[in-house]
């Protein structure tokens, strides 16, 4: 019995110290909570203040504002996993023009596969490649429709209508089989003006006819890597 009174003490003592620790890191922690939020709110109020700044230059149509919010539209579009669309682009204020530059995947990136079929006998999934046509007209199909695309994204989100026509020009990157060499090959070239433009009914159309009552250059076969003749593009 005599030493209870120690022991008394010494758990009391160990509560105290606990007690502290505890004290110190709720302290501790609720700094970090304090910093971050303050973290947070900074980075919102850059943020905010990013936008108020790209609202104002917009509203005078300068060419650094309207190439972001352009940047803006097209990185949030979104196209298949396999199949990566990439955008270049300037805006020329004089004209109030964009010249829009579109890398697609090549020919090699299309899927060649119609059908697949569970075999249960062997537990085996088997595959269907479709014709070569099918292939030919769904990459073909494909450039037409990212083309389309292209132009409908960044007039569509244009409401202050700073761009008054789009110059585009869509292609791929493949080698060069006779060089070894990168090479750049254009399949739609294309100019459109945003007052005739913003009337189709993109709802009701057949992208190839539509880019063809523009007056687009269009690579006939993509497939097999064929050129658009570019020279014969009208002009705006």
């Amino acid at each position: 019995m005599a030493g209870l009174p120690a022991r008394r003490e010494q758990l009391a003592n160990e509560h105290r110290k606990a007690e502290s620790e505890r004290i110190v890191d709720l302290e501790a922690e609720r700094a970090r909570y304090e910093r971050e939020c303050s973290e947070r709110e900074a980075e919102v109020a850059r943020h905010n203040a990013e936008i108020d700044t790209l609202i104002a230059n917009l509203g005078y149509g300068a060419v650094d504002a309207v190439e972001q919010y352009v940047s803006i539209v097209l990185s949030n579009s979104v196209y298949p996993d396999h199949f990566n669309v990439n955008h270049e682009f300037q805006f020329e204020p004089t004209t109030a023009e964009l010249s829009l530059h579109v890398l697609i995947p090549g020919p090699s990136e299309v899927p060649e596969i119609k059908t697949y079929k569970y075999v249960k006998a062997s537990d085996e999934i088997t595959t269907t490649a479709q014709s070569q046509k099918a292939t030919k007209d769904r990459y073909l199909g494909a450039v037409q429709q990212v083309a389309l695309r292209s132009l409908h994204e960044v007039f569509e989100a244009d409401r202050r209508g700073l761009i008054k026509a789009i110059s585009l020009e869509l292609g791929t990157e493949t080698i060069d089989p006779a060089t070894g060499n990168n090479t750049y090959i254009p399949f739609v070239a294309v100019a459109a003006e945003r007052e005739t433009f913003m009337t189709f009914d993109l709802s009701a159309v057949e992208p190839a006819a539509t880019l063809t009552h523009l007056g687009a250059a269009m690579s006939k076969n993509p497939l097999g890597l064929v050129p658009a003749d570019t020279s014969g593009i009208r002009s705006l």
